[in-house]
Formats: C-alpha cells, structure tokens, sequence
C-alpha cells in the first residue's frame, strides 16, 4: 500500500487558527503558501511570485488563469509537482 499524505492540518487557512494564506481562484478560496522572495539572475533583480498549494487545488490546465493573493492578481505561469506529487509549485507574475 502506497504512503498517503493528509495535507489537510497543513493547509489550515490563517482565519481558522493554521498557517496557510487565502488564495481566491476560480471564484474560491483556496489556501497556499505564498512567497515572493527576492531573486536576482544575470544581474538583474526582481521577485518571484510562487504558492505552494495541494495538487487536488491546482493543476497544469489551471496556467494562464488568474489568482489574488492579499489583493494583488498574478498570473499562473506554471504548476509543477513538488516530491510524491501531493502538492505543487505554482509559478506567478504579476497580472
């Protein structure tokens, strides 16, 4: 039998006591880990706009559609698979 994660605890919105950022997409709210770390590459600085969110809320059909995190709309740019597959990356720009 495969091991199973239960992502649910983790993914506690911060409104309900966990640690999770409200996410809005497709007209729900769904809880991510949101980071916009500072990023510099070639020279040239800038943030990159990631959430780590469970696969069950984000998959690749969802690039190209728009997400608010605390106000601000981004861009899905990519959603790629972290480790067994249970969550993901979901790579943002700015709308």
């Amino acid at each position: 039998m495969p091991f199973t994660e239960d992502l649910a605890a983790f993914y506690t919105l911060k409104s309900a006591g966990g640690l999770a950022d409200p996410a809005t997409h497709a007209s729900t709210t769904k809880p991510v880990f949101f980071d916009r770390a500072y990023l510099e590459q070639l020279g040239v600085a800038g943030t990159n706009p990631v959430a780590r969110a469970r696969s069950t809320d984000f998959t690749v059909a969802d690039v190209g559609s728009v997400i608010v995190i605390g106000g601000v709309s981004y861009t899905i740019k990519g959603v790629e698979p972290i480790d067994d597959g249970a969550e993901v990356l979901v790579q943002l720009e700015a709308a």
